[in-house]
């Protein structure tokens, strides 16, 4: 038994966008990076698709009309009609109206949780997907765990322990942050709610995350945090990770075929930069050995034995 699936975060459309804004994205070329995105996720055959938030450049910072990010909304979900396998979305910061906050629209053309969903995605595997704006996302961008969030996550993670099933968590913001960092500005606020919920529950086998447009691969109690660049920008991939029966999580970074972006992209930073954007070696590609997972995979297999 295995499951295969893709993560990519942070695509960022600006249909014609002015100029490219901060480093490392390359907006005005996000129509491009697009149209690229859809068939090189197809190449790798997943079982599903996730995308961690961002797919526009609406909320603060981008100037973006109301036309244009009607218009963005169309081009996306066209685009994102061409990936083959399901695809589950969460909402970024960058994905509500301008001036308003509002994810009215987006949510009418993408299926995005109110709070939080749980789907079946595979043998034995479920993804809770995450509306962390239960607030205003253009003064609280990094997004809020609510004590609201953090009771269903409780009661899925459990339900999942019960039916002997592994469950991934997937929203926009990190939840632990870096060595050094102080401050919640980094990470979603009341971070240590959510840190608690998954130190205590071994069915949540991995968190994943944009947000930052940084990769980093990191353990909190056993479950895999999976911190993920964004595509928009330097070094412009995903992630494509593969969950085995023995526990083993195989985790590759795919980098799209556009490499003369990817270089315009990072000749806008400097190199110390560009190695935060992409991370270590093994923030990239990596094969963790989870007990969490072994431990659900091994007991349902007993059970159903």
């Amino acid at each position: 038994m295995s499951a295969r699936f893709v993560f990519v975060t942070d695509s960022h459309h600006y249909p014609d966008a002015p100029r490219d804004f901060a480093a490392p994205k390359m907006l005005t070329k996000s129509q491009e990076i697009l149209d690229a995105m859809v068939p090189a996720i197809n190449a790798a055959s997943p079982d599903f698709v996730v995308h961690g938030g961002d797919l526009l450049c609406g909320g603060g910072s981008f100037e973006l009309t109301l036309e244009k990010y009607v218009r963005a909304i169309d081009e996306v979900g066209d685009a994102l009609d061409g990936l083959r396998a399901p695809t589950y979305i969460v909402p970024g910061n960058h994905d509500c109206e301008s001036g308003t906050g509002s994810f009215a629209r987006f949510a009418a053309r993408f299926d995005i949780p109110d709070t939080l969903d749980v789907f079946d995605v595979g043998p034995r595997l479920r993804l809770a997907t995450v509306n962390i704006y239960q607030c205003d996302p253009l003064t609280e961008g990094q997004g809020i765990w609510t004590e609201e969030l953090d009771r269903k996550l409780r009661a899925a993670a459990t339900d999942a322990s019960n039916d002997d099933c592994a469950l991934v968590l997937a929203l926009h913001s990190w939840i632990l942050p870096l060595a050094g960092e102080e401050g919640s500005s980094t990470v979603i606020t009341h971070a240590e709610r959510l840190r608690e919920t998954v130190a205590t529950h071994p069915a949540i086998v991995i968190v994943l995350t944009g947000h930052r447009h940084r990769n980093r691969v990191a353990l909190l109690h056993g479950c895999l945090l999976l911190d993920t660049a964004c595509i928009i920008g330097y070094p412009m991939g995903f992630r494509d990770i593969t969950l085995h029966e023995d526990g083993t999580i195989h985790i590759a970074f795919i980098v799209l075929g556009l490499p003369e972006l990817i270089q315009a992209s990072y000749d806008r930073s400097s190199k110390a930069e560009n190695e935060r954007w992409a991370g270590e070696p093994g923030d990239r590609n990596a094969e963790i050995h989870s007990l969490r997972l072994q431990n659900l995979w091994d007991r349902g297999t007993a059970t159903n034995g």
